[in-house]
């Protein structure tokens, strides 16, 4: 038998004409060397680095690798997987048995590959590890019992088969002039393995799509690499993903309409001319502009380390939506034609974002090839490209995500590496996300991309443990007064204290909590445009229903009511969106002329875009400000939200969010109505300190910690920011006990902060287990990790059960659409006008289009809840078999309005109205 005849007819993609095996794994191999000539060349170095070669014969060694992720496909179980296939197969000599047990390519190709680059003279540590890592090219490396199996068939196969497998490694090394690296120690660093790891799945994804590479080309043609690397170049021009471009260095003024601050004048200053990646943390107030100090610094980075592109991961999406407009206007002053995504489970729905990729129109990887299609076309839609793409807004759960095993983890490291991410607001994590968020840190350190840490408070603990997770070992430094800025380079620190600039002192009343009470007061503050900022949803409902009846108010009777009045962009979006959804409901308008609006996360996505845009209009530094009006808001409005109260009521929270909510008080400079020309903070106590039913705040927060922010605020008239932060801080987090509270809370606050330690304790360990705390672990399934890498978890943070486990320690929670009966149909409107589609099958045809826009007017509805029992019921039953297939829909349930959930006196029914949102209502 010749080894080259029969290696010719395996089959890497069925059909006709099927798609030969080396073929595809050229074709591979292909992408990844086109993928890598156009980063800049500080990643090309970052490769040569890993494998000790110049960087051309890197590209090389590395595409051979990434070509090599479907020799698995060269075994008898996967070539009797198509009958046409196996036939063709034997008849070229090679024997295929009956009845083999069915075990995933990737598995196969683990084992071979191991064998294989030992024969070729790899040393046997890189190879197990390269080997792991390319058979893990669909997500996950092989479980200890997929390779029991696939280990009975290799004994079993005829020896003929592994002759073929060294033709075609051979081959591979002929086509792409590849040698083996000389690797000291014989071991390949866990950065190294993971950079081929991703990028070999990358690859894989464009080069398995048809419209990109046509099947049935003969690999023996003398130019088919010539060819494919054509194809390859062509196919990431129409994907959008283009040639690094180093812009030109731009002094502040040239890249921002105003001059620079103070902190936007020192962090340059600090940072200076950096040599190695670094670590910048900036400690500020609100309102001191560190969104543009770390929007410069990037710039500064950019120019001197030749860094990729920008990453800001914010703690949610609403604050993700604020800073978008922000970061695409810098861009776009920055480079031509930037490319810059949103990212986050709702980020379609944000006009802005939806106007540029309209106007960008990239190609996306086809996604009729069933499942593996369509969770390749998800990495280059909108839901995922922002980890990909050069420049990208998101959610820190989408970075967080890459240090933790769920599916294609090791794709978003991959794609944060060598670029400048800037995380923002780190003190609004809990023990277990601010633990991924280190072994995030020490991941981004060893992939060569630099980090800006910013906050407005962090505990001291917290901070030290940023610090060392950088350095690898702790930092003694004074870093000096607060406010304050460091960066972390190598084993130096430079720092400096900052002047905090603009000083307000609020005025600190203490008040009843009760809803009728709270409105009651509101009213009286008026006129004004006042905010209230409560712990749960529920309660946000029932506070806007204490305000008063009033009749609802329409987004085209906003707009007539302010008619004429000029605005920002904010305002100007909001007008935009009239002609569509002017009917929609967006808040009330009592007797007296009060505008009354509300804003949580139990609102349909779309319905919450548009309320959110709407308050960022009406209560931000520019919009058409009304005299009358009340926002109540959840804590979706207590970050990075440019929203500016005359008043603000507050329920008791956390000292460093009860900050950041007064944040939103007085934020600008401008005239304010009588009654209101000094800020004043009202902080809603319950007289007898219950946090619990039917409040629900101990579900919310530590109970400690609010014990422990209500000594530290109790009897004070006034706070003054920035200057009594940092000692609040230190109070409530750092001098933890319980015997400096009045005696009748000392036994209370005793038990209370043990279960915080306890909590804390369990989070830190359950962070340090399920996560790649440290590099080494990047492969090491034999640890308690392996727990969550055999759930086959999705990377999707949308998903409760990846969500649950992974980036948030919490309630399970489901994202549902929700639907109306009327006839014998479901809809997405009570009147019947928009049928919900819940059959019929993805058209890769002339019907594309319009199935992808009935996806998204399913996305656009979906709102998460999480109130027990309707995840753990909905997750058990199947979605609608379309919306299976579908990288958007995957994760959704349909969940009929009036459904009832719960039993006895639990039960409730699942209603959604107008002006308030999802509702739970008693049976």
């Amino acid at each position: 038998m010749s080894a080259e005849k029969a290696a010719l007819a395996l089959w890497a993609k069925s059909g006709d004409p099927f798609h030969p095996l080396l073929a595809h794994m050229l074709d591979t191999a292909a992408v990844a060397q086109a993928v890598l000539f156009r980063e800049p060349s500080r990643t090309l170095a970052l490769y040569a680095q890993d494998w000790g070669l110049s960087p051309g014969e890197a590209v090389a060694w590395v595409a051979l690798l990434v070509g090599l992720h479907d020799l698995g496909k060269a075994s008898p179980v996967f070539q009797a997987a198509w009958e046409e296939g196996a036939r063709r197969v034997q008849a070229a000599g090679l024997p295929l048995e009956e009845g083999l047990e069915w075990v995933a390519h990737g598995v196969f190709t683990e084992l071979l590959l191991k064998r294989l680059l030992k024969e070729k003279g790899l040393p046997e540590g890189a190879a197990n590890d390269l080997a792991a890592a390319l058979g893990a090219h669909h997500g996950f490396p092989a479980s200890a019992e997929e390779k029991k199996a696939a280990r009975r068939q290799l004994k079993q196969e005829d020896p003929l088969w592994w002759g073929v497998r060294r033709w075609l490694l051979e081959k591979l090394f002929q086509r792409l002039g590849a040698r083996l690296p000389e690797l000291e120690g014989g071991e390949a660093r866990p950065e190294a393995v993971l950079r081929v790891m991703a990028l070999a799945s990358f690859a894989d994804w464009v080069a398995s799509d048809p419209n990109f590479f046509s099947y049935g080309r003969d690999p023996m043609a003398p130019d088919y690499l010539e060819e494919a690397m054509e194809l390859a170049k062509r196919a990431l021009d129409q994907l959008g993903w283009r040639h690094f471009c180093l812009p030109e260095r731009l002094d502040f003024k040239e890249l921002f309409p105003f001059r620079p601050n103070l902190l936007q004048t020192t962090l340059p200053q600090v940072l200076g001319s950096p040599e190695e990646p670094v670590l910048v943390l900036v400690e500020a107030p609100m309102g001191m502009g560190k969104t543009e100090a770390a929007l410069y610094a990037h710039h500064l980075l950019q120019g001197a380390l030749h860094h990729r592109g920008l990453y800001l991961g914010l703690p949610t999406q609403a604050t993700a939506n604020g800073l978008f407009p922000r970061v695409q206007a810098f861009l776009e002053r920055v480079l031509e034609r930037p490319e810059v995504q949103l990212q986050h489970g709702t980020a379609l729905l944000n006009p802005r974002y939806a106007e540029l990729l309209e106007r960008a129109s990239p190609a996306q990887v086809w996604d009729g090839g069933g499942e593996g299609g369509a969770v390749a076309s998800a990495w280059f839609s909108a839901r995922k490209r922002a980890m990909l793409a050069p420049n990208g807004v998101g959610t820190l759960d989408q970075a967080l995500l890459g240090v933790l095993r769920v599916k294609h983890h090791f794709v978003r490291l991959w794609g944060l590496m060598n670029r400048v991410v800037v995380l923002d607001e780190v003190h609004a994590y809990d023990v277990y996300t601010s633990g991924l968020l280190l072994s995030l840190l020490r991941w981004l350190k060893a992939l060569g991309s630099s980090v800006i840490v910013m906050t407005a408070t962090l505990p001291p603990s917290r901070r030290r443990a940023l610090l060392e997770a950088w350095a690898g070992k702790a930092l003694a430094q004074d870093l000096g007064a607060y406010p304050r800025v460091a960066v972390v380079e190598g084993e130096a620190v430079r720092c400096a204290s900052l002047s905090p600039g603009r000083e307000v002192e609020l005025a600190l009343e203490q008040v009843p909590v009760g809803v009728e009470e709270v409105a009651k007061a509101l009213k009286e503050a008026l006129p004004g445009a006042l905010g209230a900022i409560v712990n749960t949803v529920d309660r946000a409902q029932a506070l806007y229903q204490a305000l008063g009846k009033g009749e609802a108010l329409t987004l085209e009777a906003l707009v007539r009511r302010l008619g004429g009045v000029s605005g920002g962009k904010a305002w100007e979006e909001v007008c935009r969106a009239l002609p569509e959804r002017g009917g929609e409901v967006v808040g009330k308008v009592l007797g007296d002329g009060t505008l009354v609006f509300l804003l949580h996360a139990r609102f349909p996505a779309e319905e919450r875009a548009l309320r959110e845009s709407v308050a960022l209009a009406l209560f931000g530094k520019e919009g058409p400000r009304p005299e009358r009006a009340i926002l109540v808001a959840t804590q979706v409005a207590e970050q990075s939200l440019d929203l500016d109260f005359d008043l603000l009521y507050t329920d008791l929270a956390p000292v460093d969010l009860v900050f950041q909510r007064a944040g939103r008080l007085h934020r600008h400079e401008r005239p304010r109505p009588k009654g209101h020309a000094r800020p004043r903070l009202r902080l809603g106590v319950p007289g007898d300190l219950d946090f619990g039913k039917p409040l629900y705040w101990d579900e919310v927060y530590e109970e400690y910690v609010l014990l422990a922010t209500w000594r530290a605020l109790e009897g004070k008239a006034s706070l003054c920011i920035p200057q009594d932060l940092e000692a609040l801080l230190e109070e409530v987090y750092e001098e933890e006990d319980p015997e400096r509270f009045p005696e009748g809370l000392r036994e209370r606050a005793r038990k209370s902060l043990r279960r915080l330690q306890a909590r804390r304790e369990k989070e830190e360990k359950t962070a340090k287990k399920f996560s790649l705390s440290s590099l080494d672990r990047l492969l090491a399934y034999g640890d308690e990790g392996a727990l969550v890498a055999q759930e086959r978890l999705e990377d999707d943070e949308e998903k409760a059960e990846t969500q649950r486990l992974l980036t948030r320690l919490g309630d399970p929670s489901v994202a549902v659409v929700p639907l109306f009966r009327v006839g014998e149909g479901l809809f997405l409107d009570r009147e019947g006008r928009r049928r919900a589609p819940l059959s019929g099958e993805i058209s890769p045809g002339q019907l594309r289009r319009s199935y992808l826009e009935e996806a998204e007017a399913l996305f656009r509805r979906a709102v998460r809840l999480s109130r027990h029992p309707i995840p753990e019921t909905l997750l058990r039953e199947d979605p609608p078999s379309a919306w299976k297939k579908s990288g958007l829909l995957r994760g959704l349930r349909p969940l009929e309005m009036g459904r009832v959930f719960g039993s006895g006196t639990g039960a409730f029914r699942v209603e959604l109205d107008p002006e308030l949102g999802v509702v739970y209502r008693p049976v």
